[in-house]
């Protein structure tokens, strides 16, 4: 488990747990992510419904290609 506080923009918390995955038997495991944050910044406060889908888009994005490097990070590490 990795834990973290935000603070700035964003206020909260976010949290990494990685455990075995049940069941299996071929060493695999299961990331989790978890966070609760609460935006600070008036002008994202106001930006947070116009905005919405580039900031999804943009989320997508980013999240897309963390999954690429962790991908390719991982399979040099077999």
């Amino acid at each position: 488990v990795l834990e973290t506080a935000l603070s700035g923009d964003l206020e909260g918390w976010a949290r990494w747990t990685v455990a075995a995955r049940a069941g299996d038997s071929g060493g695999g495991s299961r990331a989790l992510f978890e966070q609760e944050v609460t935006v600070r910044r008036r002008l994202l406060r106001a930006l947070a419904v116009p905005g919405r889908p580039l900031f999804r888009a943009n989320h997508r994005l980013m999240m897309r290609s963390g999954q690429r490097g962790l991908r390719a990070r991982l399979a040099e590490a077999v």
